[in-house]
């Protein structure tokens, strides 16, 4: 039987779309949608429409039953509620990386645990002694950050004249950056403690485990204990985005159908289908086909992880949505509440821009230099010391984590969020320009590699 071909409106959708698809695709459109979401916050923040933006952001949403109330505002979901789901992406990512990625090999342990250490150690530094005597030493674990989706994003425009050990790095060391941040919000942002609370989220966290052992891999039922993990974690004190990543931890990371055993599976459905295909019937009038591919699709479903498939789903709606989403809530910043030179001079400030712009890529260039030296591990291949210093300044851009630590460090005290973020703003533009800049200079010489 022929294929069926598209028909022209078809094929004339399938071009006008293709440039979209590309685009959602691409390491850059994250950084993109970041920077637009950004911008249109801070137009919101510095328009007429100031007073609206900030009615819905700090709107109260939530559940109400009978004298019982769950309720935070929008600005506050976002922060607890979509950033769980940031953070379960996270999780699972540093899963794979430690089980089946590049993070298997010990050296290249070594060598990316080394940088991401240098790269939080001395930027919480170089804040903390900026910040001495100005009584705001705890924002110290605001310059650690590194916003994955601006660092990847920006270094997306040297792709073809870069390696992509670069890439496997710059990721790795994110990842090791935000799993140190998760552990600073989980250990030294947490108020109080509410034991109850605790130990009912300690027993669905041993829940969710015993599914895993159990070999449990139904979606819903790992969505409804996460769900409830979630309100637990939120109720005992401890930030709630750190139960996205203990839900991550739990997700099955072995397929129900061996490797060999899918392919005889799969060989003898697609031995069906062809016998099928003789009778000239096509697919949408030949139940037996449909049910065919609908076989071949569980199979395939069988064969792969839990783990790998929601990692793959989740990409692109947290890092088209949720992300831009956050930046929206919480990047507005009103320019005429602030003295931009006091701002600049001020200790918080200082020690930001100073731990993010100059800490970052000192650190992650002289611990990785250290670790190397020590026989910890090794630059990878196509890395020297020009494309390990590109990568340190890209890593402080630290935007969408950084901006999350600062409230809450300073919570309850808008006006020193207002000027954190603002030092986090012109930290993020400033590290991206050095690490263009930097990069392009260190590759203008280099024939496309691919």
């Amino acid at each position: 039987m022929n294929d069926v071909s598209l028909n022209p409106v078809e094929k004339k959708v399938a071009r006008m779309l293709s440039p979209f698809e590309k685009f959602i695709e691409s390491q850059t459109s994250t950084g993109l949608l970041l920077a637009g979401a950004t911008c249109l916050a801070m137009v919101f923040a510095n328009s007429d429409m100031n007073r609206m933006y900030r009615e819905v952001i700090l709107t109260d949403v939530g559940l109400l039953v009978g004298s019982s109330q769950f309720t935070m505002s929008l600005e506050e979901w976002v922060g607890s509620g979509f950033m769980a789901l940031f953070f379960f992406l996270l999780g699972l990512e540093l899963k794979r990386e430690c089980l089946a990625g590049e993070m298997q090999n010990p050296r290249q342990i070594g060598i990316v645990l080394s940088a991401a250490l240098g790269g939080m150690v001395l930027p919480a530094l170089i804040y903390y002694l900026t910040n001495l005597d100005s009584g705001y030493q705890q924002g110290w674990a605001i310059a650690m950050a590194t916003d994955t989706a601006f660092a990847l994003g920006a270094l997306a425009f040297f792709a073809r004249k870069v390696s992509r050990e670069l890439f496997v790095f710059l990721t790795g060391l994110a990842i090791f950056d935000d799993l140190g941040a998760i552990t600073v919000i989980a250990v030294y942002y947490t108020e109080s403690l509410h034991l109850e609370a605790l130990l009912r989220a300690g027993a669905v966290l041993v829940l969710l485990i015993g599914m895993n052992i159990s070999g449990v891999r139904a979606a819903w039922a790992y969505f409804i204990l996460g769900l409830v993990l979630w309100m637990f974690v939120h109720e005992s004190g401890v930030h709630a985005t750190v139960a996205g990543v203990l839900v991550a931890l739990t997700i099955p990371a072995r397929p129900s159908l061996q490797s060999g055993r899918f392919v005889q599976r799969v060989r003898k459905l697609i031995s069906k289908f062809e016998r099928r295909q003789e009778s000239e019937n096509e697919v949408l009038s030949d139940q037996k086909q449909s049910g065919l591919m609908l076989n071949i699709e569980e199979v395939a479903r069988q064969a792969s992880t839990p783990l790998q498939r929601w990692e793959t789903k989740l990409e692109n709606p947290i890092a088209l949505v949720v992300l831009p989403v956050f930046a929206l809530c919480s990047a507005g910043i009103r320019l005429s509440d602030q003295d931009l030179g006091s701002v600049l001079s001020s200790f918080v400030s200082l020690g930001i821009i100073g731990g993010l712009v100059v800490g970052k890529p000192l650190g992650i260039f002289l611990f990785s230099k250290a670790a190397v030296k020590l026989g910890l591990g090794s630059l990878p291949e196509g890395m020297g010391n020009k494309e390990l210093l590109g990568v340190g300044l890209l890593a402080g851009m630290g935007f969408t984590m950084s901006i999350f630590i600062a409230m809450l460090a300073f919570k309850g005290q808008p006006l020193l969020i207002e000027e954190a973020k603002l030092a986090i703003l012109i930290s993020t533009f400033l590290s991206g320009l050095l690490g263009i800049l930097w990069l392009a200079l260190a590759t203008r010489n280099r024939i496309d590699s691919n």
